[in-house]
């Protein structure tokens, strides 16, 4: 296992996530890529009653999120790991997919909050999403 993925939304679940991937990339010396996707931002909000709304990216909470991954990698870092991250921006499953792709991933690692049925039926999960569709195993940490 050269190359590990690991898919984080910067929650609680994530750096559960980030641990379990250290002691994978120890054991086989594996190289981990730490990967934020952020959902593309609607280009229109509106109707004819409401004015329209055409949303700006918030660049202080883009560089946030950049030293949340920057302190992560450091953190691996610091235990002797190959690490790096990359901040994308997309759909997320599919974004995640053709990250693993191209990066040729051995695993991909992620955590699943635990949502109610409505939640998953409407909406779906990220989770189930990626599993789906992946090019490798993918190892699901869950949520309490």
């Amino acid at each position: 296992m050269d190359k590990i993925l690991v898919a984080v939304d910067l929650s609680d679940l994530s750096t559960v996530a980030v641990d379990y991937a250290a002691s994978f990339s120890s054991a086989f010396k594996s190289h981990i890529h730490i990967l934020h996707v952020e959902a593309p931002i609607p280009a229109y909000i509106g109707n004819e009653i409401v004015p329209p709304v055409i949303p700006v990216e918030n660049e202080a909470e883009l560089e946030r999120i950049r030293m949340d991954l920057s302190a992560i990698t450091e953190y691996l870092h610091q235990r002797g790991l190959k690490a790096d991250f990359e901040l994308a921006k997309g759909p997320v499953i599919e974004t995640i997919i053709e990250k693993a792709t191209g990066y040729k991933a051995d695993l991909i690692i992620m955590g699943a909050h635990n949502h109610g049925f409505l939640y998953r039926a409407f909406i779906g999960s990220v989770s189930s999403g990626v599993i789906k569709h992946s090019p490798c195993p993918v190892m699901i940490i869950p949520g309490k």
